[in-house]
C-alpha cells in the first residue's frame, strides 16, 4: 500500500491518499494507540501489524461496492443473519497480503452508525478469533 500525505490546504492531520487492493482512495490514519488499546481488551498475544483508515463515506461505499465478493457475503450471513446494506456497513477488515507494513487494515467509513470505539473492537474481535 503506497501512501502519500494530502495535499496542502488539507484540513486534517494524519490524512494521506493510499492505494488499497489497487482503488486510490483519500484517508485519515487511525492512530495505532487506540488499536492497542482495543487489542489488550481482546487478547494476550502481541497485536499484529494492523493498519486503519477513515475513508469518507463515499470512497467507502464505492471501495465496498468494487470489493464485495461471494466469501463476503457468507461470512455477512453467518455473522448477522443475512447480507448487509453497502450504506448500512460501518467498517470492513480484510487480509493486507500485498503491503508490508501491515498484515490486516481495516476501513472505517467517515459517518458510522457506532462509535470508533465500538468499532475498532468489534473488527480486531475478527482477527483475536481468526475468522478471517
Amino acid at each position: 500500500m503506497n501512501e502519500t500525505r494530502c495535499g496542502f490546504g488539507e484540513a486534517r492531520a494524519g490524512c494521506v491518499f493510499t492505494v488499497v487492493e489497487g482503488v486510490k482512495i483519500k484517508a485519515k490514519r487511525i492512530h495505532g494507540n487506540k488499536l492497542v488499546k482495543a487489542w489488550k481488551t481482546l487478547s494476550s498475544k502481541p497485536m499484529p501489524r494492523i493498519k486503519a483508515l477513515k475513508l469518507s463515506d463515499e470512497d467507502f461505499n464505492n471501495f465496498i461496492e468494487q470489493r464485495r465478493c461471494r466469501e463476503d457475503n457468507l461470512r455477512e450471513v453467518e455473522e448477522w443473519g443475512r447480507i448487509l446494506s453497502t450504506k448500512g456497513t460501518d467498517a470492513c477488515i480484510f487480509n493486507a497480503d500485498d503491503v508490508e507494513d501491515a498484515e490486516y487494515i481495516i476501513l472505517i467509513r467517515e459517518n458510522p452508525y457506532h462509535t470508533l470505539d465500538e468499532i475498532i473492537l468489534h473488527e480486531l474481535s475478527h482477527i483475536a478469533r481468526g475468522d478471517l
